[in-house]
């Protein structure tokens, strides 16, 4: 239950119980992860956990279309079956927040030298960077206090995944970077199976 201290940065359009789930997932971070994979030679492996099924539409797929969320599924299910550890995740993560300059970095970057700009600008934009990422479920940030923010991920078909939600922190940590000293970002208890909830914190 949300705490009556809490304000609403970013809000839902629609009722929790109307949020459509997720249908579509962008090509541009599937391709941008597997560069990842193939750049920190983790590539042949997770080609080798692919199912048969998905392995053509994963090994063919190019830059700003939409694949069915399936794909994705399939996509994340072999790289989290590599069971790599949080340094190698971490590190995946890195590249991605890099390179990934058409979402969190195109604004991340305009905003960043700005006078004063703290991490609430980039979390202010969260759902935009959703949209850009998924066709269907949506993102609710809280602020919980001057420096701490709770943002719920919902109706997320890969939320069960552990690689993903990991990957997902770590690149949200790369872009509050750029906006304060030092962030702490932790996953919370999931309440549904298509949920991610983080608490952000900074100084």
């Amino acid at each position: 239950m949300r705490e009556s201290s809490e304000e609403i940065v970013v809000a839902l359009d629609v009722p929790r119980n109307r949020l459509p789930p997720t249908t579509k997932f962008r090509s541009t971070w599937i391709v941008a992860s597997q560069n990842a994979l193939r750049n920190c030679g983790y590539f042949d492996r997770y080609l080798s956990l692919l199912p048969e099924a998905h392995r053509q539409a994963l090994t063919t797929t190019v830059v700003g279309g939409w694949l069915p969320i399936e794909v994705a599924l399939a996509h994340y299910l072999a790289c989290d079956r590599m069971g790599l550890d949080t340094d190698a995740i971490a590190q995946i993560g890195e590249i991605l927040t890099r390179h990934l300059n058409n979402t969190f970095l195109s604004i991340a970057g305009r905003f960043a030298k700005q006078v004063g700009a703290t991490p609430w600008v980039p979390l202010s934009y969260s759902r935009r960077i959703w949209d850009r990422m998924c066709i269907g479920g949506a993102i609710v940030v809280y602020k919980e206090g001057p420096k701490e923010a709770r943002v719920e991920v919902l109706e997320c078909a890969l939320a069960a995944i552990p690689y993903f939600r990991a990957g997902l922190r770590d690149i949200g940590m790369g872009v509050g970077k750029l906006f304060c000293d030092v962030l702490y970002v932790k996953e919370l208890p999931r309440r549904s199976p298509t949920t991610i909830v983080y608490r952000a914190s900074w100084v």
